[in-house]
């Protein structure tokens, strides 16, 4: 069985501020991470993979910055 996970990236929840002044949500700068309910998504699909066999494809759409949601994917 193959099977494919979207994943998206999302910034740190801890970094986002409120710029009540301004009265705009300011996010952070950084690279941000994966979903983490994509993350679960992701050890789900191993563990059916390890049971059933196949492999598990994960997959985004983003600017180059995106390749760190998947490098971080691989790490799982």
């Amino acid at each position: 069985m193959n099977i494919a996970v979207i994943i998206k990236q999302v910034p740190e929840i801890e970094l986002i501020r409120v710029d009540e002044a301004a009265g705009k949500v300011a996010l952070p700068s950084g690279p941000g991470i994966v979903n983490p309910f994509d993350e679960y998504a992701i050890e789900e699909a191993l563990r059916i993979k390890e049971k059933l066999g196949g492999k598990v494809t994960a997959v985004t759409v983003g600017s180059d910055r995106a390749e760190s949601a998947l490098r971080q994917a691989l790490s799982v």
